[in-house]
């Protein structure tokens, strides 16, 4: 019974997530890995490990969401939000929208915060970890559908 119960609850946030994101995961493991925060006391997504919660998906979406914030500023000759296109200017403006303040304001904003299986005992999302679940659910689009797949993604969060 209880496999059961887990299994709808993974089933009833992906699906919610997927709904919110616009994609559709292949791999609904990895959906499931990202909206574990650390602590949670799911320890395996399919057949991967996952003693740390999200923390290595949340790392790699750091990592892509930085990517693409800057191939943007590369393919269009300027930043986002700036006039000059000055790499200064853009850095700025890329450490903001990857902040944890923007990402927890985001992902609040979007409702994602009711899909993150926390840790026993806690009742509710830190900003900390709502930006690390943006993160993660970055870095589980990317190893899903490839570069591609995160844009659309990273629209439909705001970012």
């Amino acid at each position: 019974m209880a496999g059961a119960m887990a299994s709808a609850q993974m089933n009833n946030a992906v699906d919610g997530v997927e709904h919110i994101i616009g994609y559709v995961f292949k791999d609904r493991f990895l959906l499931w890995e990202a909206l574990q925060a650390a602590g949670s006391s799911v320890l395996q997504a399919g057949n991967r490990t996952i003693p740390n919660g999200n923390k290595r998906l949340a790392l790699l979406g750091d990592t892509i969401l930085q990517l693409v914030l800057v191939e943007q500023w590369y393919a269009g000759g300027q930043a986002r939000d700036t006039s000059d296109g000055s790499p200064v200017v853009f850095d700025r403006d890329r450490q903001r929208v990857g902040s944890n303040n923007n990402l927890n304001t985001l992902g609040i904003q979007a409702g994602l915060d009711f899909f993150v299986n926390l840790a026993g005992g806690t009742t509710v999302v830190s900003p900390v970890t709502m930006s690390a679940t943006v993160e993660a659910i970055l870095g589980a689009v990317y190893l899903d559908g490839g570069l591609q797949a995160v844009t659309p993604v990273m629209q439909a969060l705001g970012l």
